[in-house]
């Protein structure tokens, strides 16, 4: 029986990009202490441009996300409102901060602040098995 689908709306998540700027803010410190304070001002500039590619290159927009069976499935909704291709879903991790996601090929993590609570929780009930 097939459910009826969920419309996700997903914006850019600044929770993980806090997490990898202290991940990379470690690193700079690790380099300065043992290597030499020049050195780490590269890296914390190297660092700065891929977090910044990376905060850009995160998926945004509507997703409707529909069960029939055991499967999942998803399709990106355009601006103009149609949908995209469905492609399979398999969620790989629900967590209690993160949700992964394959929607097809592409990886999606899902932090607290992409999506609100509400659409959360519909997702987390859609992608649970039960027994497991």
């Amino acid at each position: 029986m097939q459910k009826i689908p969920i419309t996700l709306p997903i914006a850019r998540s600044k929770i993980q990009c806090a997490f990898h700027a202290a991940l990379a803010l470690s690193l700079c410190a690790t380099a300065a202490w043992l290597l030499s304070p020049l050195l780490a001002i590269l890296i914390a500039g190297a660092a700065a441009l891929l977090l910044r590619r990376e905060y850009r290159q995160q998926p945004t927009g509507a997703l409707v996300v529909s069960k029939s069976g055991h499967q999942i499935s998803a399709q990106w909704l355009s601006q103009s409102g149609e949908l995209g291709n469905e492609q399979p879903v398999n969620a790989d991790y629900i967590g209690p901060w993160l949700i992964g996601l394959y929607i097809g090929p592409q990886r999606l993590w899902l932090w607290p602040d992409s999506l609100p609570s509400q659409s959360q929780r519909a997702l987390r009930r859609l992608c649970h098995r039960p027994g497991r």
